[in-house]
């Protein structure tokens, strides 16, 4: 295993973790759809971009990074299903 695939697989496992850490978080809002935009927004506002180009790439990045959170909170926001109430969550 060279040392960028190394670096590759860490990465994917931070993102898969990162994700999954997102969407637990989410779904335990009284709003999810409303909490995962607001990460969202929150890390697009973060970007620190060297030029326009590389900015739209970070963007449609952090979008990517947010979709399976998205899903799952609208899941649980369109169908009127409410986190989980505040004396469970652990």
């Amino acid at each position: 295993m060279t040392e960028s695939d190394d670096v590759s697989a860490r990465l994917t496992v931070l993102e898969t973790v990162v994700r999954q850490l997102i969407t637990h978080m989410a779904v335990r809002d009284d709003d999810p759809a409303r909490w995962v935009q607001t990460r969202k927004t929150l890390a697009m506002s973060a970007i620190d971009a060297d030029g326009p180009a590389h900015a739209a790439l970070l963007h449609d990045a952090t979008a990517g990074f947010f979709d399976q959170a998205e899903l799952v909170a609208g899941e649980y926001s369109d169908h009127g299903k409410p986190g989980t109430p505040r004396g469970l969550v652990r």
